[in-house]
């Protein structure tokens, strides 16, 4: 799913290994995330996710659909929906 493909990818752009205690929780908690999201997506209840995390859910998804990402930027839009 490309929600778990741009949570991933910002957590290793944005947070590398070795960094603070702060941005490794921030990298750990988006990659368990991520891998969630890869998990249950498709199940019939969907992925479960945090409230509180919308926030840098939203900023990942920025980053991958913009130019500096990986992602098509004509794709924000719709994924950025998904999280009012």
């Amino acid at each position: 799913m490309q929600l778990a493909q741009a949570l991933s990818s910002y957590a290793n752009a944005a947070f590398p290994p070795g960094g603070s205690d702060c941005a490794q929780v921030s990298r750990e908690t988006l990659l368990e995330s991520a891998r969630q999201i890869a998990a249950q997506a498709a199940g019939a209840t969907g992925a479960q996710l945090r409230r509180r995390q919308r926030t840098l859910f939203k900023a990942a998804l920025q980053w991958y659909f913009s130019e500096e990402g990986p992602g098509d930027p004509a794709r924000c839009a719709a994924m950025l929906a998904r999280f009012p």
